[in-house]
């Protein structure tokens, strides 16, 4: 195992090195870039989005009629 230093700009540069190897090379190289990423990322990865179960929505509007002939000539 071989261990390296980082400070915070030389990791986000190779974390960025990482997503264009990833955007150029695709699926081929996804799994890799990953396992890496999480481990030169360390604390500063923030853990799996979380996504709401039960949202919330807005009370449907009354029904709207369309314009009659009559009023849209006015």
């Amino acid at each position: 195992m071989k261990t390296i230093e980082l400070n915070d700009g030389e990791q986000q540069a190779l974390l960025q090195l990482i997503d264009i190897a990833v955007k150029s090379a695709g699926l081929n190289v996804a799994e890799a870039a990953a396992v890496l990423a999480v481990k030169i990322g360390g604390d500063n990865q923030s853990g799996p989005e979380v996504v709401d179960s039960e949202p919330q929505f807005a009370e449907p509007e009354a029904s709207i009629e369309p314009p009659t002939e009559e009023s849209s000539e006015e």
